[in-house]
């Protein structure tokens, strides 16, 4: 941006935008509520506005916000960078979930404590789950505090690989640092679920816990996911894709996206939640005798 380039002076380019406009000093000073002194004084220098008398000259002379925060940053104060993004990048939850719907792959939003707050069809079918059935309180649809049950920690294939960059994002966050013994205000409730899930998984993820690396937090990240459907079924190959899709509530957009062909025609083939494959006959129940 302009006002960290050498060389910027913020006077003359706030001169420069009122002439531009074919604004004259006294105009400026009758929309702003200031008087014509000031506003000469600013432009040449011989007085150094405060926050609130810059913006009122900003806001009179017409700048937007992207046009006002180089003369804001070069006056010394702060750029209103959520105003900045805000404007520029819109984050409207109904469209994200409206986005997840129409996606033909798994597609499943999380939040700060990796709740799943959305999701979408091929995604139940993929992990084979209905999420409002089998998890009806919100609490439990965590990744974090699902990581020891076994009836989706036995689907991943490349459960290392994978299980090595989820932990790894817990551990990068940036404003804690992550201990599974003292978990983060965000995590405390996930943490304590995934203690009462399955001990062996619990042990398996442990150790995958205390070997892997911090993964810092970025805007984008790839991972890549072996999927066995119900642990026993057909295997499917992902690119996970990972996006911060809302900054201020700290919202990630996840999409499971078919790594080859066979993946897509595997997928067309998947049962609905809890039904058995066609051709496969169900199991008899063994009279007591």
């Amino acid at each position: 941006m302009d006002e960290l380039r050498e060389g910027f002076h913020w006077r003359a380019a706030l001169r420069e935008h009122r002439t531009q406009r074919g604004l004259s000093q006294p105009e400026v000073a009758r929309r702003s509520g200031l008087s014509l002194s000031a506003v000469k004084a600013y432009e040449r220098g011989d007085r150094q506005p405060s926050r609130a008398a810059l913006d009122a000259v900003l806001d009179a002379v017409g700048l937007s916000l992207d046009d006002g925060n180089p003369i804001r940053a070069g006056a010394g104060f702060a750029i209103d960078w959520r105003g900045v993004l805000d404007r520029r990048y819109v984050a409207d939850f109904d469209d994200i979930k409206r986005q997840a719907n129409d996606s033909p792959w798994p597609v499943f939003v999380t939040n700060q404590g990796s709740y799943v707050v959305h999701w979408n069809r091929a995604f139940e079918l993929v992990w084979d789950v209905d999420v409002e059935r089998d998890f009806p309180d919100p609490l439990t649809r965590s990744l974090l505090s699902g990581a020891s049950i076994a009836r989706f920690t036995r689907c991943i294939v490349n459960y290392e690989e994978a299980m090595s960059f989820f932990l790894g994002l817990v551990k990068g966050d940036p404003r804690k640092e992550q201990e599974l013994e003292q978990p983060a205000p965000w995590n405390f409730d996930a943490v304590q679920r995934l203690f009462d899930g399955d001990p062996g998984e619990l042990r398996r993820l442990l150790d995958v816990w205390e070997a892997a690396e911090p993964v810092p937090h970025k805007i984008h990240h790839q991972y890549r996911i072996v999927w066995r459907h119900r642990g026993v079924g057909p295997v499917l190959r992902f690119i996970g894709q990972l996006t911060v899709c809302d900054i201020w509530n700290e919202l990630n957009w996840q999409e499971w996206v078919p790594a080859d062909a066979e993946t897509w025609a595997r997928m067309a083939s998947l049962p609905a939640p809890g039904r058995r494959p066609e051709g496969v006959p169900p199991q008899r129940r063994r009279r007591r005798r």
